[in-house]
């Protein structure tokens, strides 16, 4: 099974595909060969803070309704400690198996501290995930 995840936009934002989102993203993983039956896309809200722990809780709590054992989480770069930190966490509460997955698109995996973008999102993630830590957003060990 695959699983997208979409965020809905505020009324107030443009985004000319928002609402054919989740048809287009199911298209094209059909034209990839996957079968639609195997595939779904779950509107999360991005309402609540911090954003990625509410993102997880939401997510979890509907994989878990459907009887999901396992999924990977597919998560940019060094965004992916934290994604993995919180959707572990919540999904060892409900016996769900999380497996993190990074892509990195805007720079090189083996060089990014050569790329001034990786080292800005090295940072950036660096500083969320201890700001998650330092208020008990995650516990250390849903990190590993």
């Amino acid at each position: 099974m695959v699983v997208v995840v979409h965020h809905p936009r505020k009324e107030n934002q443009v985004f000319a595909l928002q609402e054919r989102y989740p048809q287009l993203i199911l298209d094209e993983l059909e034209h990839l060969g996957l079968e639609r039956e195997k595939a779904q896309v779950i509107s999360a809200p991005i309402d609540g803070h911090p954003i990625t722990l509410a993102e997880a809780r939401f997510v979890v709590a509907k994989l878990s309704q459907r009887g999901t054992r396992s999924a990977i989480l597919l998560s940019e770069g060094f965004h992916t400690r934290r994604s993995f930190a919180v959707y572990n966490q919540e999904g060892t509460r409900r016996g769900l198996r999380i497996v993190p997955y990074p892509y990195f698109i805007e720079y090189e995996i083996n060089s990014w501290w050569h790329d001034g973008q990786g080292v800005g999102d090295f940072v950036n993630e660096s500083l969320k995930l201890s700001y998650y830590l330092l208020n008990g957003y995650v516990s250390i060990k849903s990190i590993w």
